[in-house]
């Protein structure tokens, strides 16, 4: 028999109307009771259903404790003993709807468009055993930095945010409660705070109270505990007792006992002895400690100290209120057929004494004064007993009665929630501050269930509900009033407001939400003001660690994935669900992102929400819709969002790279987690070994790239390889990122959900049932985990948000760090950035951030007080966009554009960095350095294609004319090299080749073969290999800034106004200053660096300069490898060394780059100030490939070998004087499209 609960439908008729309502019984004596309605007038219907609880367990809010891999091992082992077969989908009978792209049974599947295809594959893997200390294992890992010794050193051995966003719904930003304020456009409200409010602005937030120890500890610890103590709570049972102890784990006990109860089984009271309570006087105002309306409170209240592990909260009831919970329950058991589990009223006997106290106060009868102390503490202790009794004899769901009693909602009991506030039912509204918002908000009064915690306030339909109707969050604008109405009920009334909203309550409770928020808006670290203005405040003691270049951040990333309990948060600018993050792909199959995540959604139940940015076809080749897809059909545990808005903000995009497990690690920089990312320190240009089985492909697919040459196309396509690894080098890919473990971990996850809550109500998915609102974790939770791996980091997250973004008022704060950090540097900065867009004179109409002035200002000060003092700047010698620098047309407009304004930036023209240096008589090369990385390497050329891959011998890929003439392209995509373009087409070469493209000359084929066949010609011409060797730019892509090698700020940040203004793309970035202290040296005397910083620099440095003996590349010789561990150390410690700065450092990169001159004539080179002098200086494509030896004629094989094993590690010069002659904006196309959009 199907089971059964009751539903009530209750018809009442006011002023003439008549209504019926259907209403839950466990609801229907609290309907009545509010409704003044008799319950003899209504007439109920049994209505079969599943239980309610049989759905909450598996909702994707559900409690993350119960779904944990213990629990369904357990769960299993007990299946199988029984000899019954464990079905993990035994109840998640209603997940199969929830994502509309999931293929239906009889749909066709087509490979490789399906990822159950892909996936099924590989399902051994997913049937593993995995391990429980898996994160434990990982994260002492975490604290693998470089070691470095208490003595000298001696070690052992995107994202391209140029496109416009795409159209998206446009709503009211603020969804389901929020006040409108409209994004500002293009160009509008870009101004930024002064140097001088930066600095003030830093000198504030230097003696605020964030700088407090206990500040960051226990912001809401009770009076039982000292402040700032280490000490976990009393009862934490989920950190003491091992699950198949007598006495399990006291929140995975309770999602038991949900699951256990629909079955009718038993209920343990081993659950109610974790649900601590007591009561006490309550505390008295001090004002009216003499009053006798003091002393009646006194003697009718009392405060109920309440704990589950290690949440803690107060509740303060009457005689009164004790008298109707038991009636309540009573009433309500009679009509249930017994809530308790049978039909008879099992509760405990109410104690008489407060029955005929609560009598008398309801008769308006005042009590005895005479009352005798001792009687008052006999009615305390008989209601204590008489209330844990009903708790015991309550099953572990408890009486939605008893729960309003206790303010326990169903996502009250969650593990790492926190402080715990006031919670009750409600009434709310919204208070319009615009006209607009009056016309697009419901402003009625709604009744819901509150809850109160440390930095933010949920709305929920009632106690049993699992997930929050909204979220608002607490911010430094939050705001709190009371008021009183004209009614005697519910005259007390309390107002909220924060940043973005104004909200409205009343209620009988209304007194204690006042108090709570009161609280939060005194002691929250959420609504304190913070070091650069940023959302999240300085924590202290955090262990932190970098990542340099893909292999290492996608290992992490694998483990990371693996450790996972609970939830995975993933924001990405483009997320390829195919990348593999283990290589080679062969032997390391299951390592493909999709895979990884089907595990943990289908074995261990890990929820994984994920938001990318939702770009537009015909601007960006991402196909966010096919991730979205592919994605979502992997698992419905799986849930994606995309978002962008064309409305208010055409130009800018999601830029963040996000990674949290847990909310307990968090990892942020440079990578996205997408093709063309992974690489290693050597940075190897070539991946065509074929049939060689101890060197397998690297890069399959579209995962080996060159943007320059060719940009991706049709994604979803990811084993179609888009440029020839026959002919044409993939570009190099140098970044970093950042893993962190404990309370940053926490703001970075607050930060994704609050993105993602604002997605939620902006678009059409607030119709989407199955993407729920979601809430962070709590500021003081007291987790064995976080307090085990603490490190010695002091860190703070910042960023840039604003209106289109996440819904608030514009946030800079990474550019208010940036300002800050190198105002106040005193040796040394050090900067690698995909891009140098800045401004040094505030009367600079285009470009808005200030941040080369920032440099000019503090280089002039050390020039003027004769200070050393030096900044190098490591950047890309080309940007990483598709075209040709000497051509016009619109495919070379994104380069052309960047590039000028880079130029600009740096060395063009008096309001350049290096031109405010010279006007001031400033030897700028003494101070300031401009650099980038290039590599070298051979294509090996086989007979055939390599096997699985989708090139055949003849197809036009394999031709040089496809490789730089683009005639495999479908949105125009020709190009002419990746760093070393060729000569510019004449306007009618241009239109014979538009004609082929267009089908009207037939011979297009035919000459793509005749192509090849010169091309192999022209190489069978040489007696050896010359035609092999090839070049190609590491295109540096971190975004990263070191100071006196102590401060790192390091993030998804560019230095450019997009990434900089707050209001344009959005960004995260974390500002890291190590405690942990060691001997250094700086301008040759010794000095304190911090390790992060420090160790972190000399990787950097050593791996540039060839000297990292983890990146020794195969093509340097013996003889030009660095030998002497002490030696690479003590060679890059001093950045400040004029030994090292001129004959290490800058003569290494002069002398890589005249022989890469020499060789490859690649540009940018200084040696071309002009674009006639660009076109007789590149070889011609059509005769050399892009990236081959410029002169084979005259380069044999020995003499290349010779020059090439002469370079020493990828740096290189800057080519700042390259095309200084010429305008790289003279296009009319360039000039009609906004200048914001490159800058």
């Amino acid at each position: 028999m199907s089971a059964v609960y009751c539903v009530y439908w209750v018809t009442k008729r006011v002023y003439g109307t008549r209504s019926t309502t259907a209403v839950n019984a466990s609801h229907f004596e609290q309907y009545c009771f509010d409704e003044h309605i008799q319950s003899s007038t209504t007439t109920a219907f049994l209505v079969p259903s599943l239980p309610p609880f049989h759905y909450r367990l598996w909702h994707p809010m559900s409690n993350p404790i119960a779904d944990n891999l213990d629990y369904f091992t357990q769960q299993q082992e007990t299946s199988t003993s029984s000899n019954k077969p464990f079905n993990q989908h035994e109840y998640h009978l209603s997940l199969r709807h929830h994502h509309h792209t999931r293929l239906q049974q009889g749909d066709p599947i087509s490979s490789p468009s399906s990822p159950n295809d892909a996936l099924q594959d590989y399902s051994p893997f997913a049937l593993r055993r995995p391990d429980p200390s898996l994160w434990h294992s990982f994260v002492r890992r975490m604290s693998g930095v470089v070691p470095f010794p208490s003595t000298m050193p001696e070690q052992d051995d995107d994202d391209d945010n140029i496109a416009p966003a795409p159209y998206s719904e446009y709503t009211s930003p603020f969804g389901t409660a929020a006040q409108y304020r409209p994004p500002p456009m293009l160009g509008e409200d870009d101004n930024l705070p002064s140097m001088e409010e930066v600095v003030q602005e830093g000198i504030r937030a230097a003696t605020s109270a964030e700088l407090k120890e206990n500040y960051f500890e226990h912001p809401f610890e009770s009076d039982t505990s000292a402040p700032g103590s280490t000490e976990l709570p009393p009862t934490a049972p989920w950190d003491t007792r091992p699950i198949n102890d007598a006495v399990a784990d006291a929140f995975e006990k309770y999602d038991e006992e949900l699951l256990t109860l629909w079955k009718q089984k038993p209920t343990s009271e081993e659950l109610a002895q974790y649900l601590k309570l007591s009561l006490k006087e309550p505390d008295l105002d001090p004002k009216k400690e003499a009053d006798k309306e003091s002393d009646k409170d006194r003697r009718s209240m009392h405060r109920i100290d309440l704990q589950y592990g290690e949440i803690k909260w107060t509740v303060v009831r009457s005689n009164v209120d004790f008298y109707y919970l038991d009636m309540r329950i009573g009433m309500s058991n009679k009509f249930r057929g017994g809530s308790f589990g049978n039909s008879q009223d099992v509760r405990p006997p109410f104690p008489a004494g407060v029955r005929v106290v609560a009598n008398r106060t309801l008769a308006s009868m005042m009590l005895k004064e005479n009352d005798k102390e001792e009687e008052l503490l006999k009615r305390r202790s008989e209601l204590e007993q008489y209330l844990r009794e009903l708790v015991r004899r309550s099953k572990a769901e408890f009486h939605h009665e008893l729960r309003e009693f206790l303010e326990i909602s169903d996502i009250s009991i969650v593990r790492d929630m926190g402080w715990k506030g006031k919670e009750g039912f409600f009434e709310y509204r919204e208070v319009p501050t615009s006209a607009l918002v009056h016309k697009i908000r419901r402003t009625n009064w709604t009744k819901q269930w509150i809850i109160i915690r440390d930095s933010y306030i949920a709305f929920c339909k009632d106690v049993h509900s699992q997930v929050p109707t909204d979220v608002l969050f607490f911010d430094t604008e939050l705001k709190v009033n009371q008021d009183f109405g004209f009614a005697r009920i519910h005259n007390y009334h309390v107002s909220l407001s924060n940043a973005t909203r104004r909200l409205e309550f009343k209620g009988k409770a209304a007194e204690g939400l006042y108090e709570s928020l009161k609280k939060v808006r005194s002691e929250s670290p959420w609504v304190l003001g913070h070091r650069y203005k940023s959302f999240a405040p300085m924590r202290l003691n955090v262990k932190a660690k970098w990542f340099v270049d893909g292999h290492e951040y996608f290992e992490a990333v694998a483990d990371a994935i693996l450790s996972a309990k609970s939830e995975i948060y993933i924001e990405d600018w483009w997320l390829t669900p195919q990348l593999y993050l283990r290589r080679p792909p062969k032997g390391n199959e299951e390592y493909r992102i999709d895979r990884l995540l089907k595990r943990k959604a289908e074995l261990d139940k890990v929820k994984i929400y994920i938001v990318i940015y939702r770009s537009m076809a015909v601007a960006l080749p991402l196909d966010s819709q096919h991730t979205k897809n592919w994605m979502q059909n992997v698992h419905p545990n799986i849930i994606v969002l995309r978002h962008s808005n064309i409305a208010t903000s055409p130009f800018w995009a999601h830029h963040e790279k996000i990674l949290v497990i847990d909310n307990r690690l968090a990892f942020i920089g440079g990578l996205d987690l997408c093709f063309g990312r992974y690489d290693t320190h050597s940075h190897d240009l070539t991946d065509y070994l074929a049939g060689d089985e101890r060197n397998p492909e690297v890069f399959p697919g579209q995962d080996y790239s060159n943007p320059r040459v060719k940009d991706f196309t049709k994604v979803s396509r990811y084993d179609m390889e888009t440029i020839d690894k026959r002919l044409t080098p993939r570009m190099p890919w140098h970044d970093i990122h950042v893993g962190m473990v404990g309370q940053p971990a926490r703001d970075i996850a607050r930060h994704f959900i609050q993105r993602w809550n604002f997605i939620k109500s902006t678009t059409r998915a607030r119709d989407r049932t199955e993407v729920p609102y979601l809430m962070p974790k709590g500021e003081y939770v007291s987790s064995r985990d976080e307090k085990k791996f603490r490190g010695t980091c002091r860190v703070q997250i910042v960023r840039s948000s604003a209106e289109w973004s996440l819904g608030i008022p514009r946030e800079h704060s990474i550019y208010t760090a940036y300002m800050e950090c190198i105002s106040k540097a005193k040796h040394f900065i050090y900067i690698e950035n995909q891009f140098f867009i800045t401004a040094t004179d505030s009367e600079d109409k285009q470009i808005k951030n200030m941040i080369g002035e920032a440099l000019v200002n503090r280089i002039e000060r050390a020039y003027r007080e004769k200070e050393k003092f030096r900044v190098i700047v490591v950047i890309p010698s080309a940007p990483g966009f598709e075209g040709d620098f000497a051509s016009p047309d619109r495919r070379s407009m994104a380069l052309r554009s960047v590039a000028h304004y880079q130029y600009m930036s740096i060395s063009r023209g008096s309001r350049s960095v290096l031109g405010r240096l010279h006007q001031k008589n400033i030897p700028a090369e003494e101070y300031i350095g401009f650099y980038s990385l290039r590599n070298w390497g051979r294509i090996k050329q086989p007979e055939q294609s390599p096997p699985g891959s989708n090139i055949k011998d003849d197809s036009p890929l394999d031709s040089i004319a496809t490789v730089v003439g683009g005639e495999n392209s479908n949105n125009n995509n020709n190009n002419v090299g990746g760093g070393f373009l060729g000569r510019s087409n004449s306007g009618k070469q241009n239109r014979k080749r538009s004609r082929q493209k267009n089908g009207t000359n037939g011979g297009s084929e035919e000459q793509v073969r005749r192509s090849r066949q010169d091309s192999l010609k022209n190489r069978s011409q040489y007696p050896d290999d010359r035609m092999d060797y090839v070049t190609e730019q590491v295109y540096i892509h971190s975004k990263l800034m070191i100071v006196d090698d102590k401060i790192v700020i390091c993030g998804s940040a560019n230095i450019n106004d997009r990434s900089q203004l707050g209001n344009r793309d959005s960004e995260i970035a974390t500002v890291i200053e190590d405690t942990d202290l060691v001997p250094s040296r700086m301008n040759g005397v010794p000095y304190n660096a911090s390790r992060f910083a420090l160790t972190l620099r000399m990787n950097l440095f050593k791996e540039h300069l060839g000297i990292d003996s983890r990146s020794a590349s195969v093509q340097l010789s013996e003889g030009k490898q660095w030998k002497s561990n002490k030696l690479q150390s003590n060679l890059v410690m001093d950045p400040l060394d004029d030994t090292f700065f001129h004959e290490v450092w800058n003569r290494t990169a002069k002398e890589n780059t005249d022989i890469y001159h020499q060789i490859f004539r690649c540009v940018p080179d200084d040696t071309v100030p002009t674009f006639e002098v660009h076109r007789r200086f590149v070889p011609d494509p059509n005769r050399i490939p892009a990236g081959h030896i410029a002169d084979p004629a005259n380069w044999p094989e020995k003499r290349i070998l010779d020059e090439l094993n002469k370079i020493r590690g990828h740096l290189v010069t800057f080519p700042t004087e390259y095309l200084c002659r010429d305008n790289m904006l003279a296009s009319i196309v360039q000039e009609a499209v906004p200048p914001a959009v490159f800058t």
